[in-house]
């Protein structure tokens, strides 16, 4: 019996999805951040969200990873992360964190239906 490797076939449909991978994990790591980003409560009762709406991802160049931060409509985003002038409240770590169950779960799936394919 003779060996046939597919290897070349595998890395090259993997390349070829990797976006979709990275665009996956970016959805997941903003809904998981969001849910814990805190909100602000201000004098009168009025409740803030800036900084949970200012959540996205974006797909690094030829989808070598995915950033997830707050975008420019929150500037002091990083003051409520790592405590500088208060508190620390690590929004960002915690809900990467909580959101990498997830993410195992979505590289499985996408990698068994390729397989499939």
């Amino acid at each position: 019996m003779s060996y046939t490797s597919h290897l070349n076939d595998v890395l090259k449909v993997m390349k070829e999805n990797k976006k979709e991978f990275c665009k996956k994990v970016g959805v997941l790591a903003v809904s998981e951040v969001q849910s814990v980003t805190p909100v602000g409560v201000y004098t009168g009762g009025k409740v803030g969200g800036n900084l949970k709406r200012s959540i996205v991802s974006e797909v690094m160049p030829r989808n070598k990873g995915v950033f997830v931060g707050a975008n420019a409509n929150a500037p002091y985003a990083i003051y409520v992360e790592k405590g500088i002038g208060q508190a620390p409240q690590p929004y960002l770590e915690k809900g990467v964190t909580n959101a990498i169950p997830k993410i195992i779960n979505v590289a499985e799936d996408l990698y068994s239906r390729l397989g499939r394919g």
